[in-house]
């Protein structure tokens, strides 16, 4: 059966305000049973859903799968909604049934859709009574927050985890939705190092110190010193032998250390002080504790992780200066510098969360207002908002002043241009030893293909696609080539690999990028919707984790 690519699968019931989320069934009998069972309801193309709030009807044609429609009438608008595979009300079925979950732990919750995201349902927040926050980004190319206190973030299966936090935490947590039946199935999945294990929502809960499933329990037992256990105590070393030096070392100081922990519990004194009592405390009843003492151990270790992973209420204490962006709490008593790097990173983010749908006019506003603002703040701002700075400048150059691009009239400088080009990952060989040219547009079309090559082979390894946009902020110069040295770019960067790379880049509606298309045309094969999502599985396949690189040789050089 044909796929026509215009169908709808997801709806609301209800009304156009409507948050339940519906699955229309693909195979013409369950859609027909389906049709008959819900003959009372109504379809909607939400709200919510980021659709028109037109009404839906339920279309089982001849050799396509069934769908919903809009039914047409007198009045209504051209419907923009992105969104409509079975994937397309995801967010609803995650709000419903995270909600209901946490309902059966007795947690009174609060859930937000922020409507000012680029396409609604990118981002989900619950805020459970006494648990802090929970944030799930779902989009691919949702950029990953700075980490917040009291907010434990699950990402989409496409989004990258932070390598330091996963290193840090032992693991990092993902959601997804599986197609079961009539509806989508919430999963949450805890990536491992090499590995991502999925459990349905009944077999996870929400404890004082974050969300918690089967395998982040046993990664916080293998991290929590075991404790009470006196024939542990037994080993084969002298008494005499030395020990940690944190470790008391006499039976006296184990009153001391117990106390010294509870209080540093109680009074929630500061992580390091906490350590290091902890530490005190386990080697003072490494020969046996009581259930008391286990207990304060316990809940020691918990606040341990807790704050070392940000969930939970950190100590009073005064945080010492640091350079990028401020707390808001903290603005009214700050330096002109300091309130300018907050407005920078203020511009920042609303420039990253409308990108694509800014008006030029609009655009060049905003930059103008980021580029003082990032003058008055100085050495207040980080690399990583230079680097930000510069791309955004970049790319409203061509469209404020094209023919005048490498000096525009009134720009103000925000940091030396050797600041601005440092690279964001390690330099690939060809361009070790080359000078920098001062240029914003680099000429080197193999450095590009080089540094594309990178970007979409790491895609590859996780698995899933990138957008045009988002390869291009990450690929230095591939914007501002021409068409023809895109395609000889993107070609030079599939050398290695059994089908194009391009293949892996996307379109704002997640449709095979032009190139792709150009590129399997110039090979002879076809260019379809079902040879395109087949190019994609080859290019998966051949770097999934596990399996020999493309072009590698039995000695473990490279072709």
């Amino acid at each position: 059966m044909s796929l026509d690519q215009r169908l709808v699968q997801t709806a609301v019931m209800g009304s156009a305000e409507s948050e339940i989320p519906v699955l229309l069934p693909m195979r013409a009998e369950r859609a027909r049973a389906y049709r008959q069972t819900h003959a009372e309801d109504t379809f909607w193309c939400g709200q919510w859903l980021g659709g028109c709030r037109g009404r839906l009807t339920i279309k089982v044609p001849d050799g396509k799968v069934a769908h919903f429609a809009h039914v047409p009438g007198p009045g209504r608008v051209t419907c923009h909604r992105t969104s409509m595979g079975v994937s397309g009300a995801d967010h609803l079925f995650i709000k419903q049934q995270i909600l209901a979950w946490l309902a059966g732990q007795n947690i009174v919750t609060t859930a937000r859709l922020p409507e000012d995201a680029d396409r609604l349902g990118r981002e989900l927040l619950f805020e459970p009574g006494g648990h802090g926050c929970l944030r799930l980004l779902l989009e691919s190319d949702a950029a990953l927050p700075t980490a917040e206190e009291g907010t434990q973030l699950l990402l989409g299966p496409h989004i990258a985890h932070d390598p330091h936090q996963l290193t840090l935490h032992g693991y990092g947590l993902r959601v997804r939705c599986d197609t079961d039946g009539d509806t989508r199935r919430v999963m949450i999945g805890t990536q491992l190092h090499g590995r991502t294990e999925w459990h349905t929502l009944d077999a996870c809960s929400l404890t004082s110190w974050g969300l918690s499933t089967p395998a982040v329990e046993e990664v916080r037992r293998l991290r929590t010193t075991v404790t009470g256990f006196p024939h542990r105590a037994a080993s084969a070393r002298p008494a005499s032998a030395a020990r940690p030096v944190a470790a008391p070392q006499t039976a006296d100081d184990r009153p001391t250390a117990v106390d010294a922990l509870r209080k540093a519990v109680e009074d929630q004194l500061s992580t390091s002080r906490l350590r290091h009592c902890l530490t005190q405390a386990e080697a003072a009843t490494r020969g046996g504790a009581s259930a008391e003492e286990n207990e304060l151990l316990r809940r020691a270790a918990d606040l341990l992780l807790a704050r070392e992973r940000g969930v939970g209420v950190s100590p009073p204490s005064t945080p010492p200066p640091r350079r990028g962006r401020l707390s808001r709490g903290g603005r009214s008593g700050a330096s002109p510098a300091g309130k300018a790097a907050e407005a920078v990173a203020d511009l920042l983010d609303t420039l990253d969360r409308r990108r694509g749908h800014l008006p030029s006019a609009e655009q060049q506003r905003l930059v103008t207002q980021l580029q003082a603002k990032a003058a008055t703040a100085g050495p207040w701002l980080t690399r990583h908002q230079r680097r930000r700075i510069a791309v955004w400048e970049k790319r409203t150059l061509p469209a404020a002043a094209p023919a005048a691009a490498a000096a525009p009239l009134g720009r103000v400088p925000v940091l030396p241009a050797a600041a601005t080009e440092a690279p964001a990952r390690p330099v690939s060989p060809r361009q070790r030893g080359v000078p920098r040219r001062p240029s914003v547009i680099p000429t080197d079309i193999d450095a590009v293909a080089d540094t594309a090559r990178d970007v979409l082979e790491h895609a590859a390894r996780l698995g899933t696609t990138i957008s045009w946009d988002r390869l291009c902020a990450q690929v230095k110069g591939l914007a501002e080539l021409s068409e023809e040295h895109q395609r000889r770019a993107l070609k030079a960067a599939s050398a290695r690999s059994p089908r194009p790379l391009a293949a892996l880049i996307t379109t704002g509606d997640r449709t095979p990028h032009p190139h792709y298309r150009h590129a399997a045309r110039a090979g002879g094969g076809p260019a379809g919707q079902e040879a395109w999502q087949q190019a994609v599985a080859d290019i998966h396949a051949a770097f999934r984790p596990g399996t020999p690189p493309p072009g590698a040789r039995p000695d473990g050089g490279r072709g």
